[in-house]
């Protein structure tokens, strides 16, 4: 089976660790503690082309790295990423594009998934403006509470490290 490491990006708050829930286990709490340094899970994601399916390593990393996250050991060998932000707070989705831009630059024709998370929640203005200038194919609305979106956006990723044989 292939396997691929996909590093979770993202501040403190924006779901990085409910979107791995509810991608892993298929349910959302409320309440999670914050993570601290990295906390490392897999899942098998079947492909909907009915190839064999992929491991994805999944690091969820702690959101007080920042960008200094590409300075660590932990993004070494990573195959690809998930960036998060929080629609509902749009210096988060600034943060995103941050880490979007830095993962591009150390990690150059790797692939990507920016997820706007909590679009089950009313949008802050300012939060669409900030993603204008990435890829329109590399950014998903995604709500760990709701569940939509989130298999698709793995799949998705899943599928271009298998073309992309990273």
């Amino acid at each position: 089976m292939l396997t691929a490491k996909v590093m979770l990006l993202g501040d403190m708050g924006v779901g990085k660790t409910s979107i791995l829930y509810r991608l892993i286990y298929n349910r959302f709490e409320g309440q999670y503690k914050s993570t601290l340094g990295v906390e490392i899970l897999s899942h098998d994601v079947v492909p909907v082309d009915g190839s064999d399916p992929m491991r994805l390593v999944l690091w969820d990393t702690d959101g007080d790295f920042g960008t200094q996250i590409f300075d660590t050991v932990y993004v070494t060998g990573a195959s690809a990423a998930i960036i998060v932000s929080d629609v509902t707070r749009p210096q988060t989705v600034t943060r995103m594009v941050e880490l979007v831009r830095g993962f591009e630059e150390r990690f150059p024709g790797r692939p990507y998934r920016a997820l706007l998370n909590k679009i089950d929640l009313p949008e802050a203005a300012g939060s669409a403006g900030a993603i204008a200038g990435l890829a329109r194919s590399s950014v998903k609305s995604v709500s760990a509470k709701t569940g939509v979106g989130i298999v698709e956006s793995f799949v998705e990723l899943a599928q271009t490290i298998r073309r992309r044989q990273l």
